[in-house]
């Protein structure tokens, strides 16, 4: 029987979405839940299940073609089925429609289709299933490390599976406690590391070497003069980024948190269990109550005025392998800091995995993005059009200060407030990050 498959609708603003590569190919059997292509809807890179089971007869859609939601882009039934001639039909009235574009259009969809051509890594970009992923996570594997066996070179299950038997997960190899500690807080991969204690065990000292060492280039060797091809998601970064800087007046504030009371309560939080906090959501928490504070910080431009904005909802920034995306924490001022910690580790987990909802990243009052872990002091990043702030937190750092008549080792993090000056005059702006450092140096009160 004929299944027709539809571009899905993902979320109550998309009304288009671009086709970023099929999974499966024309003549490939498909069974219920299987992945049959990803696409693109406004900086998210999702997957499109299929609901039928048989033989997948058509491709209707190529990469990189824009359609609207509700067209058909690929036809399922039994294999050698005949294709109605309605169908076949409808779909050329989608191209026909589509394809009227301008040619720097045309151009920038024919980029995508070459670079999503490529195979399983390409232009730093990792191609594997959520389910390989989830499993290479917890299995502590670096999917670079690991060969696709799947559709294009893409990584699926089973080939973590076998990179895990091969002995490239880091929990198979011998190391201390201590180092391991270490390799998770520095972000070094075990399995990659060589050991120097005795019978090759990873030491502490090992991974901090490693640590230090300077990072290989990912992907393929730089060819000079090279043009790497756009993808879809970092076509729509620039476009909004430019965006940003062409028609937001901004103006940029700084200060300095100490944060020794928080990161020794985060410790204490931490060490009971229940799930695992981090320093982001102390500070998603301080923004909330501020935001809640001060509704002329809590606002957006529209044509005509300005909004103010009754909900508190908070975008984290992810950085993908193929740009950046900001899930949205609905509501953060309502919410206990263990229930901001759950949502937003669901949030970026999901990102990663492509499978959040257009409406999950979307409608945040203001962004936190945090470069602190890569040992950055301070930088100043860009407003997300529609937001009215963007704070950047910098590096713990351990610095010495002159304090109640003496010198003291106290924990210090950066702060740098991003503002639109259409909507937080500056003293505004200051007040507002004034409130968020009290929030963390008073951290207590950010827990329920």
């Amino acid at each position: 029987m004929i299944q027709k498959v539809i571009l899905p609708k993902l979320g109550e603003t998309v009304e288009v979405s671009t086709i970023d590569r099929w999974i499966k190919n024309e003549g490939d059997t498909v069974t219920t839940g299987d992945i049959l292509c990803e696409i693109t809807t406004d900086k998210a890179t999702l997957e499109v299940e299929s609901y039928y089971r048989g033989t997948l007869l058509k491709i209707l859609a190529p990469p990189g073609k824009e359609l609207p939601v509700g067209s058909v882009i690929a036809v399922i039934g039994e294999k050698g089925e005949a294709i109605p001639e309605d169908i076949l039909a409808q779909a050329g009235g989608q191209a026909a429609t589509a394809g009227k574009e301008a040619p720097a259009e045309k151009a920038a969809a024919a980029a995508v289709a070459v670079a999503e051509a490529a195979p399983a890594v390409a232009a730093g970009r990792i191609f594997a299933s959520p389910r390989a992923r989830r499993l290479a996570a917890e299995l502590l594997i670096r999917l670079e490390h690991v060969k696709g066996t799947g559709p294009g070179g893409r990584i699926v299950e089973a080939d973590v599976e076998a990179a895990a038997k091969a002995g490239r997960s880091a929990r198979a190899v011998r190391a201390s406690p201590l180092a391991r500690k270490v390799a998770e807080r520095e972000g070094v991969d075990l399995a990659a590391v060589r050991g120097a204690g005795p019978g090759g065990k990873v030491m502490k000292e090992d991974v901090l070497r490693a640590a230090r060492a300077p990072a290989a280039p990912a992907g393929p060797p730089v060819k000079p003069g090279e043009i790497v091809p756009l993808t879809a998601m970092r076509r729509i970064v620039a476009a909004r980024m430019a965006e940003s800087k062409r028609a937001i007046p901004c103006y940029y504030l700084d200060m300095d948190a100490d944060v020794t009371r928080l990161v020794a309560l985060r410790s204490e939080l931490n060490a009971k269990g229940d799930g695992r906090i981090s320093f982001n959501d102390f500070v998603v928490k301080a923004c909330a109550a501020a935001l809640r504070a001060m509704p002329a910080v809590n606002s957006r431009w529209v044509e005509g005025g300005i909004q103010r904005r009754g909900e508190v909802h908070v975008g984290v920034a992810v950085g993908l392998e193929e740009g950046l995306i900001v899930p949205v924490v609905r509501d953060v001022d309502r919410k206990s800091l263990r229930q901001v910690s759950a949502e937003s580790a669901d949030l970026a987990e999901r990102a990663r995995s492509k499978k959040l909802l257009p409406d999950e990243y979307q409608g945040g009052c203001m962004t936190v993005s945090n470069l602190g872990m890569f040992g950055v002091r301070s930088f100043i990043a860009v407003v997300n059009p529609g937001e009215s702030t963007i704070l950047g937190l910098g590096a713990i750092e351990d610095r010495v200060v002159f304090r109640e008549g003496g010198i003291q080792v106290r924990k210090i993090m950066s702060l740098m407030l991003s503002a639109d000056h259409r909507l937080v005059d500056g003293a505004v702006g200051a007040q507002f990050l004034k409130m968020i450092r009290e929030g963390l140096e008073a951290p207590e009160g950010l827990v329920e």
